[in-house]
């Protein structure tokens, strides 16, 4: 480290702060320092090392400009960055400001690349907002990419792919894009080296590698979300649960994540794992992968989702409080006739207390910011909580006797499909090019089939209604649905048998305090709700009103 002696004429004790020109002494010694700056830059700006100069030789008409071996022989990206003159400059990366675990030799983009990944991917792996709870995973990856090759490269893939998504197609340099191959081609080169060395003994490092390879599988040909795609970025708790819409983005790397399932269960479990972060990492996007799938996860829960409910320590305003009140009554009163809906009924429940958390998360963010902080959700922890909610309903399996007309068995799927569906939509919501909301009408739409040779809709006029509701919704959400227009016509005629309300658009106040009775969520429910139910009256005015 150098230091700069800035000349300075202190000797005047008793002049004023500001000389005669309104220059005040830190003013001054800005100007001086920054001065001085430029002019060394300037002057090794045009200073080839000794060794540099012996090494290269003179450019040959039609060159490129590439640096060369002795041998003449072209240098990859990789080489050039290895041999790249520029130094870590102090403070560029603010995850490793005096550059203590780094080579020289790296650019100062790469710095900038590790920095982003700690600070805005693996920042999300907490449950707390606090200092403390912000540092930990951010101390646990930076310690990590200091001993780990694997471990670095993957994580500057990462972050440079993380970088470029946020940027858009267009806004980041050609180095990004030649960074992000380079980095993941040298991640899996250390990574196998280490599992030829160590087997199946890896350290918490080499999975940490290998879970950030499954997650961004395709990364390196991402190009970037266009502006109205990223509008969400603005706000602190969006995009959906540590940026869903980032993940969907890329091809999940199956052949990672499969190895990372095998390691870790021979390793323990996931409680076995020291890094905390990591272990957060693994299991959300173990949920994650599950829930494209539509398939219960492979991991349990490090903690059950009672504990996150547990850690709740924000004062709930009027709305919140009001909201659970109006949840999950529907599921409730099937319990006295359907006794093996407990753990859904419960599940429901957990949902309704993240969704009024959530509902209050997005009002405080709509006020000033000194009245925000006593109201406020711990946003971490409401994430946290959603992905929670998520498992539980994942791990719902279908009835084994589904394909059995029971009522008891029918009643079960049916309200396991309208947890899956209230998921997709304010839970963890999904892009509809993931297929999920296609998949899910198809499944409501048969299920209801049965229900209504069961008697279901005379037996539970609210949950039949509720079940198509979100039928058509899901269906309105599929993307290429080739049948659409005769799923729709189903839909609504299902309608027709049940009594609760009639198919007429002023209705509309009636079907979603309905649809409240199970679960709902104005802000991401309301729209596609009231164009579910227009929907409906028009088909129904169109093909099935009588003459």
């Amino acid at each position: 480290m150098k230091i700069l002696i800035i000349p300075y004429d202190g000797g005047n004790q008793s002049q004023a702060n500001a000389s005669e020109d309104g220059v005040t002494r830190t003013q001054h010694a800005a100007r001086e320092y920054h001065r001085n700056a430029k002019l060394r830059r300037a002057r090794t700006k045009g200073r080839i090392p000794e060794d540099d100069q012996r090494r290269r030789k003179p450019k040959k008409g039609g060159s490129t400009g590439s640096p060369e071996t002795e041998d003449g022989e072209k240098l990859s990206v990789g080489q050039q960055q290895q041999r790249s003159s520029l130094h870590t400059l102090l403070g560029v990366s603010r995850a490793d400001p005096f550059k203590a675990g780094c080579s020289s030799d790296v650019p100062v983009y790469v710095h900038e690349m590790l920095d982003h990944a700690i600070s805005y991917q693996w920042s999300e792996f907490r449950l707390s907002d606090d200092g403390a709870g912000l540092n930990a995973p951010k101390a646990e990856i930076m310690q990590s990419v200091m001993k780990s090759p694997q471990a670095w490269y993957a994580v500057i893939f990462a972050g440079a792919t993380h970088d470029a998504y946020q940027h858009g197609a267009f806004g980041v340099p050609k180095q990004n894009e030649q960074l992000r191959l380079y980095y993941k081609t040298r991640a899996i080169e250390a990574l196998l080296e280490d599992i030829g060395q160590n087997g199946d003994m890896v350290s918490e490092e080499t999975l940490l590698s290998m879970i950030v390879l499954a997650s961004h599988g395709t990364g390196e040909k991402l190009r970037g979300a266009d502006s109205a795609k990223r509008r969400d970025l603005r706000l602190p708790f969006v995009p959906h649960v540590h940026g869903v819409e980032y993940y969907s983005a890329m091809d999940t790397g199956s052949e990672h994540l499969n190895a990372v399932y095998s390691l870790v269960d021979k390793r323990g479990g996931l409680r076995s794992i020291r890094l905390r972060s990591l272990a957060i990492c693994i299991q959300l996007y173990d949920i994650y992968a599950s829930w494209k799938k539509l398939q219960p996860p492979h991991f349990d829960l490090l903690a059950p989702t009672t504990y996150a409910v547990s850690l709740r320590a924000h004062k709930s305003d009027a709305g919140a409080c009001d909201l659970p009140k109006e949840h999950t009554t529907g599921f409730h009163a099937l319990l006295s006739t359907y006794t093996t809906l407990d753990r859904l009924v419960e599940i429901a429940e957990h949902a309704s207390i993240f969704s009024a958390d959530f509902d209050q998360l997005i009002r405080c963010y709509s006020l000033p910011k000194e009245h925000r902080r006593q109201g406020t959700p711990n946003i971490a922890l409401v994430k946290f909580t959603r992905w929670c909610v998520l498992h539980d309903i994942l791990m719902l399996q279908a009835s084994e006797s589904y394909h059995v007309l029971e009522p008891e068995h029918t009643v079960s799927e049916i309200c396991r499909l309208i947890l899956l569906a209230y998921a997709v939509f304010a839970i963890v919501p999904m892009l509809p090019e993931t297929k999920i909301h296609e998949r899910l009408a198809e499944r409501i739409e048969r299920i209801l089939h049965d229900a209504v040779e069961l008697a279901i809709p005379a037996r539970h006029p609210e949950l039949f209604l509720c079940a198509v509701g979100w039928g058509v919704m899901c269906a309105h959400k599929a993307v290429g649905l080739r049948k659409l227009g005769k799923l729709l016509r189903s839909f609504v005629a299902f309608l027709e048998y049940q009594d609760m309300v009639k198919l007429q658009s002023d209705e509309w106040p009636a079907v979603v305090d309905v649809m409240k009775s199970f679960l709902w969520l104005d802000s991401y429910c309301e729209e596609p709700g009231q164009k579910f139910w227009a929907c409906a009256c028009g088909i129904a005015e169109k093909y099935f009103t009588k003459d």
